[in-house]
């Protein structure tokens, strides 16, 4: 008899650990991570092993709740859609967090379905006594909504065998409220286009702010090798200029830096082919969106 599927969504502000407690938890690169805001533009599906229990993970997007423009307003929409399915919300804050209304609108949100919320607060390395001044800020917090909550620190490794412990013990015994695979066929290439955007979020540090955008065009999967041809979408000339760089070694760079990310996940040869494109006010291009697929 198969083992009984079961769908966690995990959520938070940008730069608090999504995508590390992920990486963790799975062993391999499935998201992108960065310090800058909203890396993950749309929910990341993986199927993983915690312990006994057979999940799919969903890496939710860096949700917006001030920016207007249509694709803020469809990263928004992805997430209220796992809300249906997703036995087991993770919601992440930081040690240093002091404004609770980004998470505060998360459980707003996640009070329709009524799914058990765990309360992850990450970086606890950064604070001498995370039991007190910092600390106290998120207690009031976390007494205001009496979730289960877990101090942790991704960099020391603290807390996270407790987290993984309550995963297992909260969903083991129940029924999951959708027993089936939630992840597309197009997943992959949706994963392959986030971790490349990733690769040059990190590499372009303060250089390329929030506006480039990557579109794989063709993918063939052939026996022994991946072949990937990929688009690059930016605001501005300049910004094109960045990743090209001199002589375009910068997107040489980014090239093979994706291709080593692919080839240590999928296990196979990869071919990745780079042209970056510039076009105008391309957050509130809808078929250029939905072409990406951060719109459905």
């Amino acid at each position: 008899m198969a083992k009984n599927k079961y769908n966690i969504s995990v959520v938070g502000q940008s730069n608090t650990g999504k995508s590390t407690l992920i990486n963790y938890l799975n062993g391999k690169y499935i998201t992108t991570e960065s310090k800058k805001t909203q890396t993950t533009r749309i929910n990341l599906n993986n199927m993983i092993q915690i312990k006994n229990l057979i999940v799919n993970i969903t890496d939710t997007p860096g949700i917006s709740l001030n920016h207007k423009d249509l694709l803020s307003s469809s990263m928004k929409n992805a997430y209220i859609k796992t809300l249906e399915s997703i036995d087991l919300l993770i919601l992440m804050t930081e040690i240093s967090n002091k404004d609770f209304n980004y998470e505060e609108s998360i459980l707003k949100l996640n009070s329709i379905s009524n799914t058990k919320v765990f309360v992850v607060i990450n970086k606890i390395d950064l604070c001498e006594n995370y039991r007190s001044d910092e600390a106290r800020v998120h207690e009031s917090f976390l007494e205001k909504h009496n979730y289960q909550n877990f101090f942790i620190s991704l960099k020391s490794k603290y807390g996270i065998d407790k987290l993984i412990n309550a995963i297992e013990n909260t969903l083991l015994h129940k029924k999951p409220l959708r027993d089936e695979d939630i992840i597309s066929d197009d997943d992959m290439r949706l994963s392959i286009q986030e971790m490349i955007r990733g690769v040059i979020v990190n590499k372009t540090h303060s250089e390329l702010p929030y506006d480039s955008a990557v579109h794989i065009e063709r993918i063939e999967i052939k026996k022994k090798i991946t072949e990937i041809k990929a688009n690059i979408y930016v605001n501005k000339e300049n910004q094109k200029k960045i990743i090209i760089g001199k002589k375009g070694e910068f997107i040489k760079q980014i090239g093979t830096e994706s291709r080593i990310l692919l080839e240590d996940l999928y296990q196979k040869k990869f071919f990745i082919e780079l042209k970056v494109i510039v076009k105008e006010n391309w957050k509130n291009n809808y078929l250029l969106l939905k072409e990406i697929g951060y719109i459905d």
